[in-house]
């Protein structure tokens, strides 16, 4: 199980490799960059600072898979997937940096029918995954709390830059729906 736990793992960093360093802005007028920044500092940090703990280290080497793991295993892939169908959904619309594709459609479909961010809700629970199958305090603390604030602070960026972008469009989407799950 330890295996299909990084399998999930890979898969998500290389998805989000590629979609962040290969996916070009195509077709778009990015509108603002420095979120992006900000939010790797933020997972990088949270990384960094659940990596520190010797305590964390030793506990992580020796630790059986058990039952919490499977559990943070499960909300891993369940993040995962929901990244995935969301970057799926927006297809030409996503980008790495904010903006608006020069199409100006507000995509309303798939996931986003119910959630405004379901990309960076499927972040927020894969990193939560990940805390729970570290089950260590605090490197679970730092690996869920530092990403958590990371795509909040990025989500209300990206609101601000979609309601000027799309106005009444966007407040009557924003009613119907949630920020994130």
């Amino acid at each position: 199980m330890k295996s299909f736990f990084w399998g999930i793992v890979f898969f998500w960093w290389a998805m989000d490799f590629y979609l962040l360093v290969f996916k070009r802005n195509q077709d778009q007028r990015v509108a603002e960059k420095k979120s992006k920044f900000i939010v790797t500092v933020l997972i990088f940090t949270g990384l960094l600072l659940a990596l520190v703990p010797e305590g964390f280290r030793a506990t992580w080497r020796h630790r059986e898979f058990g039952p919490v793991q499977i559990a943070g295993t499960v909300l891993l892939l369940a993040g995962v997937v929901i990244r995935f169908l969301s970057v799926l959904t927006l297809g030409k619309h996503f980008a790495r940096d904010l903006g608006v594709h020069r199409e100006k459609e507000l995509v309303t479909s798939g996931l986003y029918r119910w959630i405004r961010h379901p990309s960076y809700t499927g972040e927020i629970i894969s990193f939560l995954g990940v805390g729970v199958v570290f089950w260590h305090f605090p490197a679970s603390v730092f690996i869920t709390l530092f990403p958590v604030i990371a795509f909040a602070y990025r989500a209300v960026v990206e609101e601000k830059m979609l309601l000027e972008e799309f106005g009444h469009e966007y407040e009557e989407y924003r009613k119907r729906t949630r920020m994130f799950i």
